[in-house]
């Protein structure tokens, strides 16, 4: 999304967000991404904040986790010279002489990026996993008046209602998963697929996917079963 700042009269965001990955990039902003960026991320499952411009340049994570799969609104405002984070409606986090007037910033545009970076990451402060595992829903962005370009939908895969242990596979996680069938065939059945000691639940997989195909597999596969792991 990209804002004319001049004309921004309102400097909050928020969102309600939902994940189980306990690393990566909430959303990212800048006019300028050499000397004027913003970042809110996950570290551990806690929100860190990283910002860099002509007033402060730090590093800070703070808050409760947010990796519980949970629905947890999150709110950041600019309020004067001060940042502030809000999380589940409780304030988080005040970050004070961080920041200046929108009007006074030399680039006229902000840009701001959901679930991603503008810049490679090493370009962080302190590098992080990008890639965010999530779903966010009832979002609001600054002042719609002064959007430029108009925004992709948050929502572009199906966000389940509830959701639970073992639909998330974090980096270096491997699956454990039975074959059944001949051992001299390329055709066989999957009997169950677990991760992180939780059965995967492949009708949930199947309805968020479209990289997936099932065909029905047959009750019993005769004398020639074959298991292995």
């Amino acid at each position: 999304m990209t804002f004319d700042v001049t004309k921004i009269t309102k400097t909050s965001s928020s969102f309600e967000l939902q994940t189980w990955d306990p690393e990566g990039v909430i959303f990212y902003g800048d006019t300028n991404p050499n000397d004027d960026w913003f970042m809110l991320g996950l570290r551990d499952g806690r929100p860190e904040i990283q910002l860099h411009n002509h007033w402060a340049q730090l590093t800070v994570g703070t808050g409760p986790p947010l990796d519980d799969g949970r629905w947890h609104q999150v709110e950041v405002k600019m309020d004067g010279d001060s940042v502030v984070l809000l999380v589940d409606g409780e304030e988080v986090l005040h970050l004070r002489q961080v920041s200046g007037p929108l009007a006074r910033k030399p680039q006229p545009i902000m840009k701001i990026a959901l679930g991603g970076l503008l810049f490679p990451s090493s370009n962080l402060r302190l590098p992080l996993v990008p890639a965010l595992d999530g779903c966010l829903r009832r979002d609001v962005w600054l002042d719609r008046r002064a959007q430029i370009s108009a925004s992709a939908p948050t929502s572009t895969r199906n966000c389940a209602v509830e959701s639970q242990p073992g639909v998330f596979f974090p980096p270096g996680t491997h699956a454990e998963f039975s074959l059944q069938g001949q051992a001299s065939s390329s055709s066989f059945c999957l009997h169950d697929l677990w991760a992180q000691g939780q059965r995967l639940d492949m009708d949930r997989a199947l309805s968020r996917s479209q990289d997936i195909w099932t065909h029905s597999c047959p009750q019993s596969l005769g004398n020639g079963t074959d298991t292995s792991h």
